[in-house]
């Protein structure tokens, strides 16, 4: 009878956690993740920058490539294919080399233009040239025929200086065109000379050639 009425100890049940503990586990608020304002604050640095950069490469581009300067006309050299002269008259067939130097962008068209060969104030021969077509930076070369005629009765000193030896000559001439900036833009342009030189008599030559 004595072993029926002994107690019979449990086993220990698993350790628990309270009740609340478990509440405030289930509940609590958790952190948000501080990376999202830093991200954002990037992404806002680098679209200024690009806004900036994008502009300052605009402005690059819209001064450089989208500027229209006036093409360069020169006379390089004159020969002289013919030459007769007396005491009062002088008649001469001159050879010119002019160049046109292109330097935008974009090609230049230019219609047919007109240059005169001067001895003092007087015009003494005529150039006739053709239009054409430069293309973006470049030069082109072309030559001229010009027929030079003059007499006393037109040139005051040309008998002294026929007996001098040396005939001081001028020549200008203007183009009238367009600057076609890569089909974007036209701009006008007439590129001009103005040059002086010497015909020298003995050798039949051109000496002292300078353009502005």
């Amino acid at each position: 009878m004595a072993e029926e009425n002994q107690l019979v100890p449990l086993a220990p049940a698993g350790i628990h956690p309270r009740s609340d503990v478990e509440s405030a586990g289930k509940f609590a608020v958790k952190p948000k993740p501080k990376n999202r304002p830093e991200k954002s604050s990037k992404f806002l640095v680098y679209f200024l920058a690009f806004i900036v950069i994008s502009g300052a490469a605009l402005l690059i581009f819209s001064s450089i490539v989208l500027r229209a300067s006036t093409p360069r006309l020169k006379l390089r050299s004159v020969a002289i294919k013919t030459l007769l002269h007396g005491n009062s008259t002088i008649n001469a067939t001159l050879i010119t080399e002019l160049t046109l130097r292109n330097r935008n962008f974009g090609s230049f068209r230019f219609r047919n233009g007109t240059g005169q060969v001067f001895y003092g104030t007087v015009t003494v021969g005529e150039m006739k040239i053709r239009e054409g077509r430069v293309r973006a930076r470049n030069t082109e070369r072309f030559r001229v025929t010009v027929e030079v005629r003059s007499n006393q009765s037109e040139a005051r000193n040309l008998s002294s200086d026929l007996s001098s030896g040396v005939l001081k000559l001028s020549s200008h001439a203007q183009l009238q065109g367009r600057v076609n900036l890569l089909n974007i833009m036209k701009r006008k342009k007439r590129p001009e000379m103005n040059c002086n030189m010497n015909l020298v008599l003995r050798n039949q030559t051109i000496q002292d050639l300078v353009c502005d």
